[in-house]
C-alpha cells in the first residue's frame, strides 16, 4: 500500500494562500434534525489515496456517533463533493456543498493552501471549517479565520516537540539538511536555538529546493562535514529520494543519529525498508497511545478494516470529527454561530487524550512525539514514541497577526 502513498507526500506541506479573518455568520433558525457535514477529499492525482482515507475516517467517526444516537440528539450526514486539491476547485466545491446541498460544516480538505483560500470564504458561506491536516503556522496566524478549527499540529508545534528531545539525542555536532521551502527554514531556525540550549553545535546547515532528484552532492557534503549527527527535513519524492541515496553512501552508519521532519511516515515504511530502521521523526499521533479512547479506536478501526491499523491521515481526521461533535454537543445546536462560539477554550477528551481548542486562534492543544523506527512483535518496520511532549508544552502564543 505503501507506494500509492509516497509521491503524494510533499502536496501535504505546501504553504497556505492569505486569507482573510471574518467571524461567524449570524444563527439560523434550525429545521431539520440532520446535521449535513460537507466532505472534500481531492478525488485523484498524487493525493487521491490521502483523500480516500481522509474521507473513510471521516464516515467513520459519523457511523461511529450515529450507531450511539447522534450528536446531541440529531443525526449526521456526510456530503462528499471530490476536489483536485487546487485552492479554487475546493473552494468552489465548498460552495456547492453549503449552497445547494445544505451543508454547514466542511471536513476532509487536504493541503495548508486549500485551506488557505477556503478559510477566506467562510464567513460568507455561513459554515465552519475542521482542518486535520493542514499545518502551516499561517492557517493560526495571518491568514486565521473564527470559522476555521484547526484539530492537526502546526509545524511549529511539532518542530518544537522534536527540540525538546534533541538534548536526549546522541551526537554533539549536526549537520543540517532541508528542503528549501519555508518549513525548511522554519524548522532549521526552530532546530538551531535548541541545538544551542542543548549545548550542540551545528557543523553545516544546507538547502536543496523542492523536487530535488539528485542528491549526490549534499551528501557529499555532509560526508565531508564534521557532522556527528543529521537533520533531514525532506518531504515525499525528495526524502524518498534523499533516503535512498544517503543509504548508497551508508550515511546512517556514520551518525549516532537521524532525525527527519517528516520526511518518514508509515505509508512510507514498506517502500524504504530497513534502510530507516533506527530513525527517528516526529509522530503527531501514536497508534499506541494507552487511553481508552484510543484503544477503541484503534481496535474498531482495525476490525473494520482487515487489521490495518490507523495512522496520522486517519486519526487526525477522525479527530476533526470529534471537535465538532463536540462544539455540537455543547452547544446543543447544530448552528455554526452557536457551535463556534462553544467551541472557544473547550476541553475534552478525545482519541489523543485530553485536549483543548484554543480560543485566541482556533488552534487544538495537543500532543506531539519524537518517534524512532523499530521492528515490531511481527517483524515489520512501525514507530515507537520515545518522548512525548504535552501540547500546553509545545503551542506557541497566540499570533498577534490573528485577529478572530
Amino acid at each position: 500500500m505503501a507506494s500509492k502513498f509516497w509521491p503524494a507526500l510533499s502536496a501535504l506541506m505546501i504553504g497556505g494562500l492569505v486569507a482573510a479573518c471574518g467571524t461567524p455568520g449570524s444563527a439560523g433558525t434550525e429545521t431539520s434534525d440532520v446535521v449535513k457535514v460537507a466532505i472534500i477529499p481531492p478525488s485523484s492525482g498524487a493525493l487521491a489515496q490521502f483523500g480516500s482515507d481522509a474521507a473513510d475516517a471521516w464516515q467513520f467517526a459519523v457511523d461511529e456517533v450515529n450507531a450511539s444516537g447522534g450528536v446531541a440528539g440529531r443525526q449526521i450526514e456526510l456530503v462528499r463533493v471530490d476536489t483536485d486539491a487546487t485552492p479554487a476547485t475546493t473552494v468552489r466545491a465548498a460552495r456547492e456543498a453549503v449552497t445547494q446541498q445544505g451543508a454547514s460544516f466542511i471536513g476532509a480538505v487536504m493541503t495548508s493552501t486549500e485551506h488557505g483560500a477556503l478559510n477566506a470564504q467562510l464567513p460568507g458561506l455561513n459554515a465552519l471549517s475542521f482542518n486535520g491536516l493542514g499545518k502551516d503556522d499561517a492557517l493560526t496566524g495571518k491568514d486565521c479565520n473564527a470559522n476555521a478549527f484547526r484539530a492537526v499540529q502546526s509545524t511549529t508545534m511539532d518542530m518544537n516537540a522534536l527540540a525538546a528531545s534533541l538534548a536526549e539525542l546522541p551526537g554533539d555536532k549536526w549537520a543540517i539538511q532541508a528542503v528549501d521551502y519555508s518549513t525548511g527554514h522554519t524548522s532549521a531556525e526552530i532546530f538551531k536555538e535548541a541545538a544551542a540550549k542543548a549545548g550542540k553545535t551545528v557543523v553545516l546547515e544546507q538547502y536543496a529546493p523542492l523536487n530535488t532528484t539528485e542528491f549526490g552532492s549534499y551528501i557529499s557534503k555532509i560526508v565531508a562535514s564534521d557532522a556527528d549527527a543529521l537533520f533531514a527535513v525532506e518531504f515525499g519524492a525528495d526524502g524518498i529520494a534523499f533516503v535512498n541515496q544517503a543509504a548508497q553512501f551508508n550515511l546512517a552508519d556514520r551518525f549516532e543519529t537521524v532525525l527527519g521532519f517528516n520526511m518518514v511516515s508509515e505509508p512510507l515504511f514498506d517502500a524504504l525498508g530497513d534502510k530507516i530502521l533506527g530513525y527517528y521523526n516526529n509522530l503527531g499521533y501514536d497508534v499506541n497511545g494507552e487511553n481508552a479512547l484510543n484503544k477503541k479506536f484503534v481496535t474498531d478501526w482495525a476490525a473494520k478494516h482487515g487489521g490495518e491499523k490507523p495512522y496520522y491521515v486517519v486519526a487526525d481526521n477522525y479527530l476533526a470529527a470529534q471537535v465538532l461533535f463536540e462544539g455540537i454537543e455543547k452547544a446543543n445546536s447544530a448552528d455554526p454561530a452557536d457551535v463556534s462560539a462553544a467551541l472557544n477554550d473547550l476541553t475534552f477528551d478525545s482519541i489523543v487524550g485530553e485536549v483543548t481548542m484554543r480560543g485566541g486562534d482556533h488552534q487544538l492543544i495537543r500532543p506531539s512525539y519524537l518517534g524512532k523506527i523499530v521492528k515490531d512483535d511481527n517483524g515489520a518496520l512501525a514507530f515507537e514514541a520515545v518522548t512525548a511532549s504535552a501540547g500546553a508544552d509545545i503551542i506557541p502564543p497566540v499570533d498577534p497577526a490573528c485577529v478572530l
